[in-house]
């Protein structure tokens, strides 16, 4: 084996390691998100505007993250916005009014800006690079993560520890091992001045674009299923908060186990017939979830959601990547922030038509989101 091929397969499974060690402080979060409502007495909607303070500073950093990657490098703002995200993790605990935590959570966000984009650009060029097909699996791992960070922090909650000293505790077990991996890899030590863009505004091109679209439907929906899950099956079915439970993980454990094994199906499917061909099953698990009779069905419903949507980000990272007019971080800066709109745009959509309508009816509106990444999917083309 060459000393190419060595470092290829050592940085292979480093940047795996980042992707499963960085969210390990976010899972630590998510847990513990109702002692905070608690703590602030606020409503649900006023919460929920406080939680957005996390995308809008993600998005407004993506803005300035691809010209920064361009210029310094990926791996030397992956370790500082990993030093960064891991240790302001614990500062949304800290908030005492709805004002602050909007604030603190712009801030992580802001820092996980660098970490989200150039995880997926180095991602991006290993794979390239080493001939392996490794997106969706580093994702799978990404959401591998968010779950250990999410039953580490439920265990201290259950021994008496608050949030604070929880997150505190997650993530000084994270920042380690974290920024060691990451300083390791050798991809995207230097900026890649074959890739760069020249100086200067460059509009995307169409079949950026269009990858950004078929993005935007899949997070919409994925966005919407994890916000808006619990409250479908108690307004529904009028069942416990534990049933809901149930369904959102069923929903999670297809995306993690549909991630996991993209890179597999990647290697002998066509990317468009893939690309196609989950998303048609997301359309099927939405339309069961539309018409749901009981919650056995429904559950069946989130299932088939979850593996539908599960490859739609690491396909759409790839294809990004490879058009071409700009640089590979600037192309996919832009396609994450549109597929970050989704998510935003997605829970705030349903949630108003379902005043209307009905939660059945308000998951309606996830049915022409889906339709439009089935149409955009013939933009992802193969490697």
């Amino acid at each position: 084996m060459t000393q190419q091929a060595v470092l290829g397969a050592r940085d292979v499974n480093l940047i795996r390691g980042v992707f499963f060690l960085q969210p390990i402080a976010l899972g630590a979060w998510f847990p513990r998100i109702a002692e905070i409502q608690q703590r602030l007495q606020v409503s649900e909607g006023e919460f929920a505007l406080a939680l957005v303070g996390m995308p809008v500073g993600l998005l407004i950093m993506l803005m300035f993250a691809g010209r920064l990657t361009e210029k310094f490098g990926a791996r030397q703002l992956l370790i500082i916005g990993l030093f960064a995200f891991i240790c302001l993790m614990p500062l949304p605990t800290y908030a005492s009014s709805i004002l602050q935590l909007f604030v603190y959570l712009a801030v992580v966000g802001s820092s996980l800006a660098f970490v989200e984009l150039c995880m997926n650009v180095i991602a991006d060029k290993t794979e390239r690079k080493c001939g392996q097909l490794i997106m969706s699996g580093c994702h799978g791992l990404w959401s591998l993560g968010v779950l250990v960070g999410s039953l580490i922090s439920s265990g201290f909650s259950w021994v008496g520890y608050g949030p604070s000293e929880s997150i505190l505790m997650v993530s000084g077990m994270a920042l380690l091992p974290a920024l060691f991996t990451s300083y390791s890899l050798t991809e995207g030590r230097e900026p890649d001045v074959a890739e760069k863009s020249e100086d200067g505004f460059q509009m995307p091109s169409g079949a950026l674009v269009a990858v950004c679209f078929f993005a935007f439907g899949i997070t919409m929906t994925e966005g919407a299923i994890a916000d808006w899950s619990a409250i479908y099956v108690t307004d529904l079915f009028d069942l416990s908060a534990g049933y809901a439970g149930i369904a959102y993980s069923t929903f999670a454990m297809m995306l993690t186990f549909g991630r996991l094994t993209g890179d597999w199906l990647r290697s002998r499917v066509e990317v468009q017939v893939a690309a196609a061909g989950i998303v048609v099953l997301a359309l099927i698990g939405v339309g069961i979830l539309v018409f749901s009779p009981n919650y056995a069905v429904s559950l069946l419903g989130f299932g088939l959601v979850g593996l539908g949507v599960s490859g739609g980000f690491p396909l759409a990272v790839t294809a990004a990547a490879e058009k071409p007019g700009r640089s590979a971080a600037a192309n996919v800066g832009l396609m994450t922030q549109i597929a970050l709109g989704g998510f935003l745009v997605g829970p705030l959509v349903i949630g108003y038509a379902a005043d209307h309508l009905g939660i059945q009816g308000g998951f309606m509106l996830m049915l022409p989101a889906l339709v439009l990444s089935l149409f955009m999917s013939r933009s992802l083309i193969k490697r």
